[in-house]
């Protein structure tokens, strides 16, 4: 999994107070680090899955997904906000970490839905959920989004 996970894919202490710059900073972070080939596409996928359920799933967790033609390999970003802001519009779920995972459409493996299932897991442990909440290294949240898997 070492492959998915990148290291400049991981944001720590960031000030945003949106779901659409996080998103508009993670999936340009993508296209300039060569996971994705265009952002427009990528973007429309994920928010499609964002219109169909808000992907924010408690414990200041949201974690924005797409499948798209647009996805060279699968990867998955992280963007630790500084504080807590509103996910979705009409919905009382603030976040604090964001995952942005991306698939390729042909994805046979299901690797976002595979993530998702550990790392929701993985949040129960209070431990795992508060060092990702509080960590201000990037090689010690690399380690700990390593250990999912």
């Amino acid at each position: 999994m070492k492959d998915v996970i990148n290291k400049r894919m991981i944001f720590l202490q960031q000030n945003f107070e949106t779901r659409d710059d996080v998103l508009r900073v993670l999936i340009e972070n993508a296209l300039q680090n060569g996971l994705i080939s265009e952002q427009k596409p990528f973007l429309q996928a994920v928010l499609d899955r964002e219109a169909n359920v808000p992907t924010a799933i408690g414990y200041q967790i949201a974690i924005p997904h797409g499948k798209s033609d647009a996805v060279k390999q699968p990867f998955i970003g992280f963007l630790q906000a500084k504080h807590d802001f509103r996910w979705t519009e009409g919905y009382e779920e603030e976040v604090k970490l964001i995952f942005l995972i991306g698939v390729p459409k042909a994805n046979e493996q299901n690797i976002h839905l595979k993530f998702i299932s550990r790392l929701s897991k993985k949040l129960l442990d209070d431990n795992f959920r508060m060092k990702l909440l509080e960590s201000t290294d990037v090689e010690q949240v690399y380690q700990l989004l390593n250990s999912i898997y």
